[in-house]
């Protein structure tokens, strides 16, 4: 696998290290891969201007894949990992404020691709939020690289947790 270059990248993270379902350690990094400013037709009768954040995931094993979201899919997977994992997402990084008026500007796009990055690497981190649903479905996980913890794996992952800063 190819390592991020400079000229991509505005950063990435070490491999975050986790059990995945086979009772093997899973490791995945991420990185930001830049944006876009996309617009959307509706009926042919308006169009919406939005902006989406490329980035890229790996496992350690070789396995590379991207994704592009929304800033409003971040902030519902940020509702959700808060409703389910209250303890331990108090410990993750913010997402930055919602921001309706500007949102195209290049200034706040570079703002929110740094701070969108920062976040999924938090997340990332955190062996119980890295193995959720919640997360394998945001990040696109592959199928063949998804696995189904028992209750006791999910136990251990969150005492995992516990023990982290």
């Amino acid at each position: 696998m190819s390592e991020p270059s400079h000229s991509d990248v505005s950063s990435y993270s070490e491999y975050s290290s986790f059990t995945g379902a086979t009772g093997q350690k899973q490791k995945l990094r991420c990185w930001s891969k830049g944006s876009e400013n996309l617009q959307q037709t509706f009926c042919m009768a308006f169009s919406v201007d939005f902006t989406v954040y490329n980035f890229a995931i790996a496992e350690e094993g070789g396995t590379k894949w991207f994704t592009q979201k929304r800033f409003s899919q971040f902030d519902q997977l940020d509702d959700e990992l808060n409703k389910k994992f209250p303890d331990v997402m108090i410990n993750v990084q913010r997402l930055p404020p919602k921001k309706f008026v500007g949102s195209l500007s290049p200034s706040l796009i570079a703002m929110r691709q740094k701070a969108l990055d920062a976040y999924l690497q938090s997340v990332l981190s955190r062996p119980i939020l890295a193995s959720s649903d919640e997360i394998r479905d945001f990040i696109e996980m592959p199928l063949d690289l998804r696995g189904r913890e028992s209750e006791e794996q999910r136990h251990n992952l969150a005492a995992q947790d516990a023990l982290r800063p």
